[in-house]
């Protein structure tokens, strides 16, 4: 999955995990997650999820 946005901000955001928590949730499945600035303008997520979820009790 990628996201990607221009670099002008929507605002205040309320306070939260952000990258840290997004990161911890993606790794807790089995996934990875990698972020940055664009090279012209903006920001970029990319997440990398497995189809089955990497747990106890996942069928």
């Amino acid at each position: 999955m990628d996201v990607t946005d221009d670099g002008l901000g929507s605002g205040s955001a309320p306070p939260g995990f952000g990258l840290v928590g997004m990161r911890e949730r993606v790794r807790s499945v089995g996934g990875t997650l990698s972020a940055g600035p664009l090279d012209a303008a903006g920001f970029a997520v990319n997440a990398v999820l497995p189809l089955r979820a990497h747990s106890e009790g996942a069928r």
